[in-house]
């Protein structure tokens, strides 16, 4: 969701002069985490890159009841960050003849899903890329939070989690408006293991991360649940872990973990054509407005500042928060990932990083 990226742009115009260049023997990350995080609470990776010079820098704790202090290595989480690459996994396969962007989901959806979920029978798979296609979202759904609730360690999985739509009216007619629901990634994620026999998992590790040499990043499947993370925590009077609490973790909506170096390399790789040729980045970057101020393409966010356009999405999941950030025509990537689901400065830190790149030196 990157309905904040005007609010970046906006403050981040007021900040930034002019460009300069990221100073390898100067790491001020490390002075703007200790700005914004408690060291004795959950902790943060940022991570600034720019050319051959990467940034990084880390504050807080992975884990509140050893103490033990957050890596630059660690793995987290990156919630809804992960719709970029389910979309680019379906681009991918449209570029191979396997779909049709405008095509209706019916076409590879199950009879059961296309008479109970409102739209399925009109919506287009551009659409569900775009969440243009109204279709009611499942974590919306007070049964499928009573579900979680009452079993919170479940190993849900796409086909299950799409039941909670069937039934629910749509928010407007297909490609009659925006609205941002988490449905339209598991409707993708059923649609990409139908067209190519394989899972999501496997589709995105040989399509994206082996190719960019993402060691790290995984599909959070039910046999790697939980496992190789810092724990993740919510807050109500104190830090809540929630690290083991499934409410729809390892889907099409949100299910990778990675670490921030390797989550780096993506954004550069897709938009410098890498992973999908010219005309289809041209087609994903063909935006929508929000609603709330900011632009909307199939399954990747943009805003324009003077520096260019920048590219990215954010996310939250399951104990974690995440932003990735890329600004093409300087070459400048920003990585923001916490273990705090309730962390209000992961707007602040990825502006801060964004500005340690670009001052005047």
């Amino acid at each position: 969701m990157l309905k904040n990226f005007v609010r970046y742009a906006i403050l981040f115009l007021l900040l930034v002069p002019t460009i300069g260049t990221i100073q390898a023997q100067d790491n001020p990350l490390v002075d703007l985490i200790e700005e914004y995080v408690d060291p004795t609470g959950p902790g943060v990776v940022v991570l600034a890159q720019q050319g051959d010079t990467t940034l990084i820098g880390v504050g807080g704790l992975a884990n509140l009841n050893t103490g033990a202090a957050i890596k630059a290595d660690d793995l987290f989480r990156i919630g809804s960050a992960s719709k970029t690459f389910t979309a680019t996994v379906m681009l991918h396969l449209a570029e191979l003849g396997e779909v049709n962007l405008d095509d209706p989901i019916a076409d590879y959806l199950t009879a059961d899903m296309v008479d109970n979920i409102q739209n399925a029978d009109e919506a287009t798979i551009r659409q569900i890329l775009q969440m243009t296609s109204g279709i009611f979202d499942y974590t919306e759904s007070d049964a499928f939070d009573d579900a979680v609730s009452s079993n919170p360690s479940y190993p849900w999985t796409a086909a299950e989690v799409i039941q909670y739509v069937y039934g629910e009216d749509a928010y407007f007619p297909a490609g009659d408006g925006y609205y941002y629901s988490n449905s339209n990634y598991i409707l993708a994620q059923l649609i990409i293991e139908a067209v190519s026999g394989q899972s999501l998992a496997d589709q995105l590790q040989s399509f994206i991360f082996d190719p960019l040499g993402m060691s790290s990043c995984y599909l959070e499947t039910p046999d790697k649940f939980a496992k190789g993370l810092v724990r993740g925590y919510t807050l109500d009077s104190e830090f809540i872990d929630i690290t083991e609490e499934n409410d729809g973790v390892g889907l099409g909506d949100g299910g990778i973990v990675c670490d921030a170096r390797d989550l780096a390399k993506f954004l550069p790789a897709l938009l410098n054509g890498d992973l999908l040729n010219a005309d289809t980045l041209k087609q994903m970057l063909n935006t929508v407005e929000d609603g709330d101020g900011g632009q909307y393409g199939l399954g990747i966010g943009t805003t324009e500042i003077d520096y260019g356009t920048l590219v990215g999405h954010d996310g939250a999941t399951g104990g974690f928060q995440s932003n990735m950030v890329y600004l093409p025509d300087e070459g400048i990537s920003v990585v923001v990932l916490t273990n705090n689901f309730d962390s209000e400065v992961v707007e602040d830190l990825t502006l801060g990083a964004l500005a340690v790149v670009l001052e005047d030196e």
